[in-house]
């Protein structure tokens, strides 16, 4: 009988946070660069997913920091065809921070809540979410 070894990649450490906010993305990048003291840059490739009629697309942002190799990305969760993660529709984005970035989840969740035009933030976990693989694309 043959042995097979099933070789899976660990699930990411991730912060993920939801967000409710009724401003543009660009200007929501804008206030979490200043509160967080990061630099989100909007992707050359959105994120793409199924929608009800076609493809729908939804705008992402990066940032690296090299000082300590963080990586942050902030995505719409909300597209003119569609909604990413359908569970959290209330969310209008998504911040995704990795283990190394140099605050706490808790301090981070903190820090997002002060961000002008945030209206609500609320932590999920990545694990547990459905549809969380899209938003690693």
């Amino acid at each position: 009988m043959a042995r097979h070894k099933l070789d899976m990649e660990p699930d990411p450490e991730v912060t993920l946070i939801g967000i409710s906010c009724h401003v543009h993305d660009y200007r929501l990048c804008w206030a979490l660069n200043r509160e967080l003291g990061i630099s989100l840059t909007r992707r050359d490739k959105d994120i793409t997913d199924q929608g009800p009629e076609t493809i729908a697309s939804y705008a992402a942002f990066d940032h690296v920091d090299e000082e300590n190799q963080a990586q942050y990305l902030l995505v719409h969760n909300h597209s003119g065809d569609g909604v990413l993660l359908k569970e959290h529709k209330q969310a209008d984005f998504f911040l995704l921070v990795d283990e190394a970035a140099p605050l706490t989840p808790e301090e981070l969740i903190d820090h997002v809540r002060k961000t002008e035009f945030v209206l609500m933030a609320f932590p999920l976990d990545a694990r547990k979410e459905r549809g969380a693989h899209k938003l690693l694309q």
